[in-house]
């Protein structure tokens, strides 16, 4: 994810909140985490905790390396292994106030109910106690809509050149 789109979606993430620069003592996801930049921004701005889920063992080494390089404590946890199944938990597991949800576009491609993303959200909304805000980024030629039976909708969507973020509530 470019530098200015990560920026920018923590400004809009300020915003949210209403804490400007930073953010609340939230339990951040981040799912498809990479380097797990998205999660270690959101740790430097204040999230009480992050969760970082990573499916790829060359991204999972070095996600590894840049959290013992960062001096990273307890407030960090990696869930290997399918991203998308990992990250849902269930009633009395993990509970996340915010998603950060950067999927291989391939899988962000296809909005329809049978769709990877729209499958995630429809089983975050069962097994979540909570209302957890999702911000996922994807190519800007994918558009997120709420249709009729989703139990989430789409609260911003922003575009930064050939990127697209789209924020859902549910």
């Amino acid at each position: 994810m470019p530098d200015r789109v990560r920026e920018a979606i923590f400004d809009m993430l300020g915003a949210y909140y209403d804490t400007p620069g930073g953010l609340p003592g939230v339990h951040v996801a981040d799912v498809f985490a990479g380097s797990g930049s998205m999660g270690l921004e959101a740790l430097s701005r204040g999230a009480a905790s992050c969760c970082f889920f990573e499916r790829s063992r060359t991204a999972l080494a070095a996600l590894k390396q840049n959290l013992d390089a960062l001096r990273v404590g307890p407030e960090a946890s990696l869930a290997a292994g399918d991203a998308w199944r990992e990250a849902l938990g269930g009633p009395g597991e993990r509970q996340f106030d915010l998603v950060l949800l950067d999927p291989p576009y391939a899988d962000s491609a296809d909005t329809s109910s049978a769709g990877a993303v729209r499958q995630y959200l429809a089983q975050l909304g069962e097994v979540s106690s909570s209302t957890p805000l999702v911000v996922l980024h994807h190519d800007q030629r994918v558009r997120y809509e709420a249709k009729a039976g989703d139990n989430w909708t789409v609260y911003k969507q922003r575009k930064f050149g050939s990127n697209l973020v789209t924020f859902f509530e549910l």
